[in-house]
Parts: structure tokens; C-alpha cells; sequence
């Protein structure tokens, strides 16, 4: 399982480089222009260039979290609640430490409602998720019933 966990951490890293510079470029687009990171962390990190790689590598934290969490929906002597709780509490770990040190989020309001957007979309998937997967099982029950059935026939 340890492998699988890395391979997709590795994954999630370079979705989260790619994905956290993608959002930086269509806020950028969007702003009329500006900076791909914020001053704040480029004044820290001494220019442009090296506040960009660091946001690269933090966005990337944040894909790897996510992806080596999706490990959880693994473990089959857990609840569905317990895991997506788990899974969910590993990203906020993450999320919140990068977004505020990067200056995503620079106060309260901000944070608040980045984190209810995470919130919303999160279950979202979930929802979806679960549409799918409760499809899987009614037809794997009808497969199964299906087969039951045919077996009864021929026996008899």
C-alpha cells in the first residue's frame, strides 16, 4: 500500500504545481494583470522568479495531501464518514498553512470563505462519488441476482 501511497502522492505533486500555477494565471488574466504571486511573497523570497517556485512547490504540497489521502478510502474496517473526514482534515491541514503563508487568503473573511468554497466542492465530489459507486453495487447486485438465478434454473 506504501507504494501505491507514494505513486500517487508523486501524482498529486505535479497536479498541484500545475493546478496552483494555472489558478495564479487565470486570476492574473482575469485582474487585468499583475504578478503570478503576491508581493508579499515575493518581498519575502527576494524576486519574482524564486516566490514563483516556492508557490510552485507549496502548490504542490497541497495536490500531494490530497492524492496520498485518497489512501483513506482504502482502509475497509472504516466508515465512509470517518474516512471522508480524515481525507478532508489532511487537505485543510495543508491548504490552511500554505494558503496563508503564501498570502492566498490574506485575512479572516478571506479564509472563511476559500474554505467554505472547499467545503462546498468537497462534498460536491462526494456526491457524485457516491452516485457512482451506488450504481456500481445495483448493478453488481443485479449481476448477482442474475446469476443466482441461472444457477437455481440449472440445478432444478
Amino acid at each position: 500500500m506504501l507504494k501505491i501511497t507514494l505513486k500517487r502522492a508523486g501524482i498529486g505533486f505535479l497536479l498541484g504545481i500545475a493546478v496552483g500555477n494555472l489558478i495564479a494565471f487565470i486570476c492574473v488574466m482575469f485582474s487585468g494583470g499583475g504578478a503570478l504571486v503576491s508581493e508579499k511573497t515575493m518581498a519575502m523570497c527576494g524576486g519574482e522568479a524564486e516566490a514563483l517556485l516556492l508557490q510552485s512547490f507549496l502548490s504542490g504540497l497541497i495536490g500531494f495531501a490530497g492524492c496520498a489521502g485518497m489512501t483513506f478510502y482504502e482502509m475497509e474496517e472504516w466508515s465512509l464518514l470517518r474516512i471522508m473526514a480524515s481525507h478532508l482534515g489532511v487537505i485543510f491541514a495543508v491548504f490552511l498553512p500554505v494558503a496563508y503563508f503564501l498570502d492566498w487568503t490574506p485575512e479572516l473573511p478571506d479564509l472563511l470563505i476559500v474554505s467554505g468554497m472547499m467545503l462546498v466542492s468537497y462534498f460536491i465530489v462526494w456526491r457524485i462519488m457516491c452516485a457512482i459507486y451506488k450504481r456500481q453495487v445495483k448493478e453488481l447486485n443485479d449481476l448477482q441476482a442474475k446469476r443466482a438465478e441461472k444457477e437455481s434454473n440449472t440445478a432444478a
